[in-house]
């Protein structure tokens, strides 16, 4: 009996002793990483693409709360991303870490050519977070890293972090993420769409279209806006690809028109035509109501959607010729919004029928419930039925009291 217990306690020190020896594999610490905030994609002229990493230098701490960063981006031209980032932590003596990358950037000219592979790669890594934002530059990759710095925000990761939700308030684009890309590429239902991105350069004025006054400030797209500043990143407008491939762009008001549709959009600033002084527009604050409801039918072959959308509005600005409202005014009002929102939800959709031939407002799943068998709605080939569809927009807007200066 005396002895069992020595073994016991022999057994027990034993597995403590291994218990406390360090382990062969160490992970990199802070200082053996090198942390990319932002990844880039471009076109390789010898090799098949061009890998940027934006690598975060943090700033050192000597008492105050908090600093702002600086970061570096380095290029590497490869045959896959791994490769690259295999080269890379070569390169810079550190290992690349892509646990706090915010968002990946894949130029125009490379998503032509198609993104699955790439998106497949990078939803595969278990360090890159699904919910990274992804970007279409209509310039390289690389520029588009080493000409994005804050302006308002210190750290270059939480300037990442806040650029896409502008959609919230502005309704002209739309935060996309890596998982929404992915589910979208895999999707019998609907086309993949990505953040629309530029360089906002000095040179950029105002064109001279023919577009009436109420188009001109919501038909810009990523680097076209006139605003006078040092080049930086600016985000506006949705890329479209048509199964992996870039096929087209949507502008601003595009860009709102979509997200009115498929209820993501929170609130944003409308120019619409006067109805009181011919040529001049008036500014409406718009906010969608849940009650707007999209509806898909099969006639003689061809989908045939309707659109109700519902909004509620406050007038913004008004001239001395309009300052009293009235509610016949104001009824005024709401019968141009009402026109002119469906005019420009009609042109986008019948754009992206007809010219594009993508469903990007999953429409498709609205008709799912009519076929008994997925095999059968894959035969039925949806994406490519939708540019046989006709479309029927109906809009309410009405308008609110607040913020108005009432005849009495």
């Amino acid at each position: 009996m005396k002895n069992k217990k020595y073994i016991v306690l022999l057994l027990i020190i034993t597995s403590c002793t291994f218990s406390l020896t360090g382990c062969q594999y160490k992970s990199p610490g802070i200082d053996e990483s090198a942390y990319v905030v932002a990844l880039g994609i471009d076109v390789g002229e010898n090799s098949r693409i061009i890998v940027s990493f934006q690598i975060l230098i943090p700033s050192s701490f000597s008492g105050e709360a908090s600093q702002s960063d600086k970061s570096i981006v380095n290029s590497v031209e490869c045959t896959s991303i791994e490769s690259g980032i295999n080269i890379m932590n070569s390169y810079i003596s550190k290992e690349i870490n892509l646990s706090h990358c915010k968002a990946i950037v894949i130029s125009e000219k490379f998503a032509s050519q198609g993104i699955s592979e790439t998106i497949f790669t990078l939803m595969n890594d278990v360090q890159i977070r699904p919910d990274c934002n992804i970007i279409v530059s209509r310039c390289t990759a690389s520029y588009f890293l080493e000409n994005s710095k804050p302006v308002l925000e210190k750290l270059t990761a939480r300037y990442y972090d806040i650029a896409p939700t502008s959609s919230e308030y502005t309704g002209y684009t739309q935060n996309l993420t890596l998982n929404d890309i992915f589910y979208s590429l895999n999707s019998y239902t609907e086309n993949a769409i990505a953040i629309l991105g530029g360089i906002n350069e000095d040179s950029n004025e105002i064109p001279n279209n023919t577009l009436f006054s109420a188009e001109q400030d919501s038909s810009y797209k990523a680097n076209e806006t006139p605003i006078d500043s040092k080049p930086n990143m600016e985000n506006m407008g949705l890329a479209v690809f048509k199964d992996d491939m870039l096929v087209g762009e949507l502008n601003s008001i595009e860009t709102l028109c979509h997200l009115l549709i498929v209820n993501e959009l929170n609130t944003c600033v409308l120019s619409i035509p006067s109805p009181f002084v011919e040529g001049d527009t008036i500014d409406i604050k718009v906010i969608p109501t849940p009650s707007s409801k999209n509806k898909v039918e099969l006639i003689n072959g061809s989908p045939y959607i309707t659109c109700n959308i519902s909004l509620t509005a406050r007038v913004l600005s008004l001239n001395e010729t309009s300052v009293s409202l009235t509610d016949e005014n104001m009824k005024k009002i709401e019968k141009y919004a009402n026109s002119y929102i469906e005019y420009q939800i009609e042109k986008y959709l019948y754009k992206t029928s007809k010219d594009l031939g993508c469903d990007i407002d999953n429409f498709g799943k609205y008709l799912t419930k009519h076929f008994a068998t997925e095999e059968d709605w894959k035969n039925f080939n949806w994406i490519g039925n939708y540019n046989n569809a006709f479309f029927n927009v109906n809009v309410s807007t009405s308008i609110i009291s607040g913020n108005l200066l009432i005849k009495t």
